[in-house]
């Protein structure tokens, strides 16, 4: 027998030289999985479509990301005459024209609009999935989607309805005239501090408002159509949170979105990465908006849309960690050196199955995250839970995105460095990841409400991990011991903290990291138990074991001259076939 275990010599891993032209959807096991465990429905119905987008993301959006980020980035020009120009403004941002319609591409496939098909809406996991595989070529491209699914939400849930009628349809559009929306909150006084807004808005008198103000970081303007939500303080209103309201900024005011609203640049931020996307300063003068939640409301509207775009940055992530594992593997495969492939070297290996482990296990969390943000759509009750997980993984997976892009920069070495390779860029878009919608701080005083506060989310949380514990089978035992040794440690630092909430912002930070690994753990045994018992398939068992050791690893040990249960079976795990527990894989189930 083989070291795998298998009868016979088991065919070594052949991967193409590219990752480009790999179809996302279809090469993608783990996704395929975590569709038919937590949205059967939702895969036969949407299995084409997202086969379609899986096909773009690996070849076209790819393509598109390396022009607009080298050859064709956003460039602001003044317009020649602009008393007389039709937007009636002094400048105007000229985007790469296949940027655009790689934009418009993902609303043509229908995948933001059929969530609100009111006579037979689709699960929001439908454009969860779509970032994921949109981020894995042009976080660039899914940034401004991450807005525009949320902005939809918003509308549809909260705007008064002669607002809804107007503007939601066109967010909705699959003609390839969606108009595209950011999420503008930040003023340079207060970054993620967004109760500190001093935009004002002035009601006028056919019950539309006008707002003055400016606004520092303003993400999707430029298209052709966009519009934007922004808190602004009425009049007269009380300081902070309490006395803000959500607007709805169109960049057009009239109804053939050809004269434009008073929005005036004044700065194109250049930027580290992301380099497609147009991100400026702008003064709104005295611009045209509409209420969507009143004053007192509008704090709360705005995070309603932030929770989903925070779960769009967490599948965006795992996007990025799969991106980082299949360049390694790609470059592992066809690069020889000394007359052997990387991929045949011992401690090539071990790195590549490093980062499979992160984004497995990252995975793991942001559809978790992705799917509790689906149910609370449907239930408001389930709303605690969503928060809860959605800070956890919008913190753990954007710091495993970027470990994962430097690793599988390293590994291609010094081509990898250079922009003739996609690690360079993943790399570079990567870093925004732990800084959108809020960083690790802000996550963690997010938490903190949810904890440390009125709300039960310390007891949520240790009613997840017992729920998932107690559905294990009996041969994963080991797995119980683990959880409930968690979860009874966690349970003891949650009291001292009800005992002591005036230390909450001292221990945010660890709270946020050790909640996020033990979910993290817990829903890898989740995933491990119904990939067992429903294919048979003891891989996930040995990636969650793997995280366990790697999280928690007791005492100091000497490096093991032995393989690991996960180097044993490398080329199954790429290769993503199954590993049978029982008499001839070469390990037990029972720990």
């Amino acid at each position: 027998m083989s070291e795998g275990g298998s009868k016979h010599k088991q065919q070594e891993p052949s991967f193409p030289q590219r990752v480009r032209g790999l179809n996302f959807f279809d090469t993608d096991a783990n996704l395929h999985l975590f569709l038919e465990r937590a949205a059967p429905g939702l895969l036969q119905r949407r299995s084409e479509v997202l086969g379609q987008l899986g096909a773009f993301a690996g070849d076209r959006l790819d393509r598109q990301a390396e022009q607009s980020d080298q050859d064709f980035p956003p460039a602001l020009k003044d317009l020649p005459d602009h008393r007389t120009a039709p937007t009636g403004r002094r400048n105007e941002i000229r985007l790469n024209r296949e940027y655009e319609e790689c934009q418009q591409q993902l609303y043509k496939s229908g995948i933001v609009a059929v969530c609100f098909d009111k006579s037979a809406s689709e699960s929001h996991i439908l454009p969860f999935v779509s970032m994921y595989m949109v981020a894995q070529s042009d976080i660039a491209t899914g940034c401004p989607f991450a807005m525009t699914h949320p902005t939809a939400y918003v509308l549809d849930r909260l705007a008064p309805q002669a607002v809804k009628d107007k503007y939601l349809p066109e967010i909705l559009r699959t003609d390839g005239e969606t108009a595209i929306c950011g999420t503008w909150a930040t003023e340079r006084h207060s970054g993620s501090d967004i109760g500190s807004t001093v935009t004002t808005a002035i009601r006028q008198d056919d019950g539309s408002y006008r707002l003055q103000g400016h606004n520092w970081f303003t993400s999707a303007f430029g298209f052709k159509k966009f519009m934007g939500i922004k808190t602004a303080r009425a009049a007269g209103a009380t300081a902070g949170g309490k006395g803000l309201g959500l607007y709805l900024v169109p960049s057009h005011i009239d109804e053939d979105w050809t004269v434009g609203n008073n929005l005036a640049i004044t700065h194109l931020k250049r930027k580290l990465g992301t380099r497609g996307l147009p991100t400026v300063e702008v003064d709104l003068q005295a611009a045209l908006a509409y209420e969507i939640a009143p004053v007192g409301q509008g704090l709360k509207a705005m995070m309603t849309a932030l929770g989903c775009s925070r779960a769009h940055n967490s599948m965006g992530a795992a996007g990025v960690m799969r991106r980082a594992y299949m360049e390694s593997l790609c470059w592992a495969a066809n690069r020889e050196t000394f007359g052997k492939k990387l991929i045949e070297r011992p401690m090539i290996q071990k790195r590549i199955l490093d980062i499979a482990l992160q984004w497995m296990a990252g995975s793991a969390l942001a559809f978790e995250a992705a799917r509790s943000f689906d149910d609370a759509a449907k239930d408001s009750g389930k709303e605690p839970w969503m928060r809860i997980v959605t800070a956890l993984a919008k913190f753990r997976t954007a710091e495993q995105a970027v470990w994962c892009a430097q690793k599988a920069l390293e590994l291609v070495g010094g081509n990898g460095y250079t922009e003739d390779y996609a690690t360079a860029r993943q790399f570079r878009d990567a870093m925004v990841l732990p800084v959108w919608e809020g960083p690790e701080q802000i996550q963690a005083l997010e938490l903190m409400r949810m904890i440390a506060g009125a709300e039960p989310g310390d007891r949520l949380f240790l009613e997840k991990i017992a729920s998932v514990r107690d559905l294990l089978p009996a041969a994963m035992n080991g797995e119980k011991i683990n959880l409930s040794t968690l979860a009874g440690t966690m349970e003891d630092s949650f009291k001292k903290l009800r005992a002591e909430p005036q230390k909450a912002e001292l221990v945010a930070d660890e709270f946020l990291g050790k909640m996020s690994d033990i979910l993290t753990y817990a829903l890898l045994c989740e995933e491990a138990a119904w990939e067992y018992a429903n294919k048979n398939d003891g891989t996930k068992l040995l990636v969650c074991r793997a995280y366990h050791a790697r999280v928690w690893p007791g005492e100091f040990a000497t490096p093991s001259f032995s393989p690991g249960a996960l180097l044993r079976h490398f080329n199954q795990i790429v290769q993503a076939e199954p590993i049978p527990p029982g008499p001839g894989s070469n390990w037990e189930l029972h720990p």
